[in-house]
């Protein structure tokens, strides 16, 4: 009997195999190969399977994402480090790479998922369908690209996140009230000296309760130079908190017109100097810093508002910003830069040093943290006080220029973990760009080394006449006579009034 008509195979009709394994308008795709392209940028698995959109979505953000991180790159390396030292930015980027490395795996899962449904629809009617080794081939390829992916964005996220930390760490807002440098009147009758008496007459002083200005000094907008005040805290761990003093007080000052560097150092003993809000402090300055951080409500500029206030009123210049360091971060810094190079002009013996004395020869030598360190501190080797400040003087142009060494990028994530843990600075975040343009500028400038101490520009008090050891103050005539020198009509001293005030006469 002839078969019915109605039941043959539409196909046979078509003239095609009734017993096709593979689709030709459905190609085989390999997913291995389209997990690898997607690995290689997001979409291109997507573009191979042929699932256009797919490949385009997944392919315009991380060109975004990537345009992004470039740009910040575009003014250079320093650019891009300062870029990155501001805390809203390293995040952003952290999110970016975090984001960026989220996106792949999705493309490449979904690749894959792309390429084994097709690989399955093409072998529906395969009874054997793919071998074992061929549908683990794709999952093998997945977990090792995918392990890869993850190593490769864990490390510029691992930096990033230095640089958070770091910036969140560094960056201080500023410790000043709203009251203005002001200049004698004293605030309470008698605590100051009378124009045309000496400094040096001896004075009871009462912290007054809060700064009480008489009249701001002449304010310069823009007076060309850009003055930075460098601290270094004793934070040591054997000492008290009432006795981690001021070690070294630097300010360094950059003249960008006439491309020269002053580095006046303020001898941390000077003591009966005038207050910027009145009277005359009786202790050495030292200590002025600790004595803000136990009395805020006697110093409402905060600590280092109030050091840098007093510093600005007796140099009488404006100082930008400021920067701490303390003693073991300092030690530490150096030895993550890898040391730093000086030259000893004069040997070094000082047996009190604890805890074994601290000996060095002259000439060029190879100092690391502690060595450093020890170099910076030592008061009764290689001559005076003075020697000693011209020292940390030296210590601090050898770091800047170890810090501005292209070399010391391999080194960065490192270096930003010692610095977050040393430095302080009220600088904001968006004027590092213009800060690492200046220090590129003072590189090459030549830099006048000045200690504002005897027998110039101070002098030093006799033991019996003090109850203090080894105490100075100020010559101020000399210090306005400095001040004039350095900074001209920027100085405060070119107002008769604030020179007649300090100086008193």
């Amino acid at each position: 009997m002839d078969p019915d008509p109605s039941a043959v195979d539409p196909r046979l009709d078509e003239g095609t195999d009734p017993e096709p394994t593979r689709h030709p308008s459905s190609p085989p795709r390999s997913p291995a190969l389209a997990v690898l392209l997607s690995f290689l940028w997001p979409g291109l698995g997507q573009w191979y399977m042929g699932r256009r959109i797919s490949a385009v979505i997944y392919a315009i953000p991380p060109i975004l994402v990537a345009v992004g991180l470039l740009s910040l790159a575009l003014g250079g390396l320093e650019s891009l480090v300062a870029r990155l030292l501001d805390p809203a930015v390293a995040l952003l980027v952290l999110a970016g790479i975090a984001a960026l490395a989220v996106w792949r795996l999705a493309s490449m899962l979904h690749a894959s998922w792309l390429a084994v449904t097709r690989e399955r629809k093409l072998h529906r009617d395969d009874d054997a369908g793919p071998s074992s080794r061929r549908r683990m081939a794709p999952g093998g390829m997945l977990v090792t690209l995918g392990v890869i992916v993850v190593a490769v964005h864990a490390v510029p996220g691992w930096w990033a996140f230095a640089f958070y930390r770091a910036g969140t760490a560094i960056f201080q807002p500023p410790q000043t009230s709203d009251v203005p440098l002001s200049t004698f009147p004293p605030s309470t009758p008698g605590a100051s000296p009378a124009p045309g008496s000496s400094p040096g007459s001896r004075q009871t002083f009462v912290v007054p309760a809060s700064p009480i200005p008489t009249r701001p000094p002449a304010q310069v907008a823009d007076d060309g130079f850009q003055n930075v005040l460098f601290v270094g805290v004793d934070s040591t761990p054997y000492r008290r908190p009432e006795h981690r003093l001021t070690d070294s007080m630097i300010l360094a000052s950059f003249d960008r017109s006439a491309g020269t560097l002053k580095m006046i150092s303020i001898p941390r003993n000077i003591t009966r100097f005038p207050q910027y809000w009145g009277g005359t402090h009786e202790q050495k300055l030292n200590q002025l810093l600790v004595e803000a951080q136990t009395n805020p409500a006697l110093y409402p500029d905060g600590p280092m508002g109030t050091l840098v206030g007093q510093i600005s009123f007796l140099l009488g210049v404006e100082i930008d910003h400021y920067a701490t360091v303390d003693i073991l971060g300092f030690q530490r810094l150096v030895d993550v830069v890898g040391g730093v190079d000086v030259v000893v002009k004069e040997p070094i013996a000082d047996p009190e040093y604890e805890p074994d004395g601290f000996f060095l020869d002259a000439g060029p030598q190879h100092l690391d943290g502690a060595t450093a360190v020890r170099y910076v501190r030592s008061r009764k080797g290689g001559g005076s006080n003075a020697e000693r400040s011209l020292r940390q003087q030296q210590i601090l142009l050898q770091l800047r220029k170890k810090l501005s060494d292209p070399a010391i990028i391999v080194r960065l994530p490192e270096v930003l973990d010692a610095v977050a843990s040393t430095v302080r600075t009220d600088l904001p975040p968006e004027g590092l760009d213009e800060a690492f343009a200046l220090a590129r500028e003072s590189q090459t400038a030549p830099a006048q080394q000045i200690w504002l101490g005897p027998p110039r520009y101070a002098m030093e008090i006799p033991a019996g006449d003090i109850d203090l050891e080894n105490a100075a103050e100020l010559r101020m005539d000399q210090v306005a006579e400095l001040s004039l020198q350095l900074w001209g009509d920027a100085s405060r001293y070119s107002d008769s009034g604030y020179y007649q005030a300090l100086v008193g006469r």
